[in-house]
């Protein structure tokens, strides 16, 4: 996915398909399912859905494991007891929808974040054994 140009329609394709299966938890505007403490947990103890705007860290990660976190699940379904689950959607949305929605997800961030985002992935892949650990 990177290196690959989206266009306008689309983005706005990644942009319904995150609107259908994402924004529930993730928020319409990508600020999280708790917007005033994203990453604290509640009343319950549990982290809610991370932000994907440009207040979260989803730049921090690379194309391929935003691909694979979303089609898997994530991290928080072996820990339901601290963590909201994020169920797999590798059932429901092919790979070039969820590309389409980290396309979408992208435009949530500063030129400064998409610039970094894309040399962790150059970086990534021109070095094979740096791998991202999950969790972060």
């Amino acid at each position: 996915m990177s290196g690959v140009s989206y266009d306008t329609e689309q983005i706005a394709q990644g942009q319904q398909i995150y609107a259908q299966s994402c924004a529930s938890c993730h928020g319409a505007n990508g600020e999280g399912q708790f917007p005033n403490a994203p990453n604290q947990p509640d009343a319950t103890g549990r982290v809610g859905a991370p932000p994907h705007n440009e207040t979260g860290h989803t730049w921090h990660h690379t194309d391929d494991f935003l691909i694979r976190y979303t089609r898997e699940g994530g991290v928080s379904l072996s820990d339901p007891t601290n963590f909201y689950p994020m169920p797999a959607f590798g059932d429901q949305l092919s790979d070039a929808q969820i590309a389409l929605v980290t396309a979408y997800i992208k435009t949530m961030w500063s030129d400064e974040q998409r610039t970094s985002q894309q040399q962790t992935v150059a970086a990534t892949r021109q070095n094979p054994l740096m791998i991202q650990p999950p969790g972060n």
